[in-house]
């Protein structure tokens, strides 16, 4: 969106300030600092001198002609021998920032995460199997006839293999169970009927609760929590996403706007120095006191001052730009120098703030989430208000036994039999047995389930407060980010108004100039001027294609 914003011809008209500001009027010095590696040597830009006598000066400079003459747009950004330069598009950069950025990588990591969330969440409903299987072997001495052993001791020994199968419904908040038991048994008695006993079993048993956890349950609560949770984390990801996507938009074109100041600080130091051989000439031929020069070397220093604080922000630029697009310090984009080729649009844009307030109200990522979030409040709510009533809860199981061995007396096998008897005795339904219950319980007072349901209706007022500040945030951000819009468009006719006029003035000195009618001074004097105004348009174009950017932006995201 932002890239619809700029007009060539106002980024043309509003760079080229910054070089004659720097260049001939009272600059501001900036901090000196060591320019960075890949940096060119250091330039800057000159103060006007006092004026001369109308014919001692030369004609017009070559240095006011290049800067008159200058195109913003067609900058370069300083060459390092041995590093690549990337010719990098607006688009590409957005599209490179969404598939390398960390940040956007780490983001995109959350929706797994939630997934697997609601995996563990789901898996309370999975059936579980369980088996055992023991064996135990036992003697103990015998002290009574009626033992039926021959000798001291009696032993037994015995086998057991247990399988079950439980599962919670995921409806109404029951529980059911399958269990089968098979054992083998053998021992030394010889009063004993079947050596050895096989003895097998089938239960099936539920369990219905009928008051608390009928209606809700903590299982259920966390499975629907987890699937809101999921969307919030998508509404996360994308608000993750709109904010790289314009961090990166606003990287490329301060990196754009760096590179046309180094440029035009150049073109500003060229002039300055230009200034000073001029006036070394004046003093030889006696037409300028030295002690004037002086002013010149000094406006000299203040422009090699200017262009290494330019290169300086350069620098900074590009490495704020390539912080957002590479996948990491190995990226060949991060050792690259970035030479940003797309060239800015600018239109007027209309601002419809009460749509724009009932569009953002409807889909900014903030709200969603908050409403999201009452949803997971409110199933909590319900949980807990659940939990206040009195555990009242159905149970019954039906169960099937066989047993089957071979039939001894006193030792001698009377008939075969095996394992398979059992079985056959639970599959006929021949042992069966059935069991049906209530278990109730009831803590006096509910005290704890009482202070944790007021407290669950205290958050969800809370939350419908927050929604409402939010709904109030919302509605104010969108109408100063609207008005700001129509005041800064205000603001960049003005200037454009402005630039005009200093335009006209700039050629009406020059044309003065060339017919011995005015000096260099007054010619540097009116490019200072024309460069102060192009300054302030520039300024105004880059406030306006904020201001509609953060209009645009806001409407999808709080923009932090």
């Amino acid at each position: 969106m932002i890239d619809r914003f700029f007009d060539r011809k106002a980024w043309t008209i509003a760079v080229t300030t910054i070089a004659l500001t720097a260049t001939l009027g009272a600059q501001q010095t900036t901090p000196q600092q060591t320019p960075p590696p890949q940096t060119p040597p250091p330039q800057t830009t000159p103060t006007p001198q006092q004026p001369p006598p109308i014919g001692g000066a030369p004609a017009s400079s070559p240095q006011i002609t290049a800067i008159q003459q200058y195109v913003v747009g067609q900058a370069k950004p300083p060459e390092t021998p041995g590093t690549a330069v990337r010719q990098l598009s607006l688009d590409d950069a957005i599209q490179m920032a969404l598939e390398h950025n960390l940040d956007l990588q780490v983001a995109k990591l959350n929706p797994a995460i939630q997934d697997y969330n609601l995996v563990q969440a789901r898996a309370a409903f999975k059936p579980t199997l369980n088996g055992t299987f023991g064996e135990s072997h036992q003697s103990q001495p015998s002290v009574s006839i009626l033992d039926g052993v021959t000798g001291s001791t009696i032993t037994s020994q015995t086998q057991s293999y247990n399988i079950s199968l439980s599962k919670r419904l995921q409806y109404y908040g029951g529980q059911m169970g399958l269990t089968f038991i098979s054992s083998r048994a053998t021992t030394s008695s010889l009063n004993t009927t079947r050596n050895p006993n096989y003895q097998g079993s089938f239960r099936l048993n539920y369990t219905q609760p009928l008051l608390v956890n009928l209606a809700v349950d903590s299982q259920r609560t966390a499975v629907k929590t987890n699937i809101i949770q999921r969307q919030i984390t998508d509404v996360a990801l994308q608000n993750t996403i709109e904010n790289t996507k314009y961090n990166v938009a606003v990287a490329y074109w301060n990196l754009r706007q760096a590179i046309e100041r180094i440029e035009i600080q150049r073109l500003s130091l060229d002039l300055a120095r230009q200034v000073v051989a001029d006036n070394k000439v004046k003093v030889e031929i006696g037409t300028m006191a030295p002690i004037d020069q002086t002013t010149a070397e000094v406006q000299e220093a203040q422009s090699e001052q200017a262009l290494l604080g330019a290169q300086v922000q350069w620098t900074q630029a590009e490495l704020a730009l390539k912080r957002l697009i590479a996948g990491g310090s190995d990226d060949p984009i991060y050792t690259a120098t970035l030479d940003p080729t797309t060239n800015p649009t600018f239109e007027l844009q209309n601002v419809d703030i009460p749509g724009a307030i009932k569009n953002a109200l409807a889909q900014r990522t903030d709200i969603v989430q908050q409403r999201q979030n009452l949803q997971v409040t409110d199933l909590n709510l319900s949980l807990t208000k659940n939990q206040t009533k009195p555990q009242l809860d159905l149970t019954g199981s039906y169960q099937l036994a066989g047993s089957g061995g071979p039939a001894v007396s006193r030792g001698v096998i009377v008939t075969d039999g095996s394992y398979f008897d059992a079985l056959q005795n639970i599959i006929g339904f021949d042992i069966p047995t059935w069991t049906m219950g209530l278990n109730f319980s009831y803590p006096i007072g509910m005290a704890s389930a009482k202070a944790a349901l007021a407290r669950s209706e205290i958050q969800r007022n809370q939350s419908l407060a927050n929604i409402k500040v939010t709904e109030l945030q919302i509605a104010t951000d969108l109408t100063n980010a609207g008005q700001t819009v129509a005041n800064s468009y205000l603001q960049l006719k003005a200037a454009q108004k402005s630039s005009e006029a200093a335009t006209k003035n700039a050629a009406a000195e020059q044309t003065r100039f060339d017919v011995g009618m005015s000096n260099p001074y007054n010619v540097a004097i009116a490019l200072n001027n024309l460069t102060t105004a192009r300054l302030a348009e520039l300024q105004a174009i880059i406030t306006y294609v904020n201001a509609v950017a953060q209009f645009d932006l806001l409407q999808r995201t709080p923009g932090r």
